[in-house]
């Protein structure tokens, strides 16, 4: 009888022992596949835009600046806020920036082949419009013009897109941004009406009137927040 109590505790603390080994076994996978895999997977960041993105130097106009057109310096203009939050989250993010003015006020002509060393960026934000003659956009189809932009940029549709209007108000140009990124249901950042606050231009500023049109340091602050709002989730953040 003792024997057999014997063998049974024997069995049962070996069973015991087996169990934990093997339960701790588990925890650590468990644990490992719970490690955080929050790895950022955009490493490249593509804006595209007009002065409000970058201007060189123009002195007959009274600009000097290399960057987003009357921001007062660098750093204040919405790229490079922006820059400033997505290198937060995520310090490697190559990001590239451009002014394609010409494309605005040429859509119907513009060789994208122009735009060759840009394609396929992760993310793409597209802030343009404000060059963009209303008319000619109603009249010559600028939505399909804009659309092949998109696709010609990002032809493996892989990017993430951001669509984001004119600053100054447009009648038919901004709508047509719109209508374009709702029925492609790509997210969308509306700035066209901070141009309705006068403290968001230059205003007295500068003396050339359309420098002073542009975004001022809050205008500026305004755009990228509109903007950050769209995409800080990508980049693993929840607030500004």
């Amino acid at each position: 009888m003792k024997i057999r109590i014997f063998l049974f505790n024997f069995l049962l603390n070996t069973l015991l022992v087996i169990s934990i080994v093997f339960s701790s076994f588990g925890c650590k996978g468990e644990g490992d596949e719970n490690e955080p895999q929050n790895e950022n997977k955009i490493k490249t960041v593509l804006i595209l835009g007009n002065s409000i993105v970058c201007h060189s130097p123009k002195p007959d106009i009274g600009w000097y600046g290399d960057w987003g057109m009357a921001a007062s310096a660098e750093d204040s203009d919405f790229v490079h806020l922006l820059i400033r939050d997505i290198h937060q989250n995520a310090p490697s993010a190559d990001i590239k920036y451009k002014n394609i003015a010409d494309f605005e006020r040429n859509f119907d002509t513009y060789s994208l082949s122009n735009l060759d060393s840009l394609r396929n960026p992760d993310m793409l934000i597209l802030k343009i419009s404000e060059n963009v003659n209303d008319e000619k956009a109603l009249n010559d189809d600028f939505s399909f013009y804009y659309g092949r932009l998109v696709d010609y940029l990002d032809p493996y549709q892989k990017s993430i897109k951001i669509m984001v209007d004119g600053f100054w108000g447009k009648k038919y140009v901004n709508k047509m941004i719109e209508d374009y990124a709702l029925e492609k249901k790509y997210p969308f950042a509306s700035i066209d009406d901070l141009s309705l606050d006068s403290t968001n231009k230059a205003i007295g500023l500068f003396e050339n009137a359309g420098v002073a049109a542009h975004p001022s340091d809050k205008g500026m602050r305004m755009i990228e927040q509109r903007i950050w709002e769209k995409i800080k989730s990508h980049f693993g953040s929840n607030e500004h």
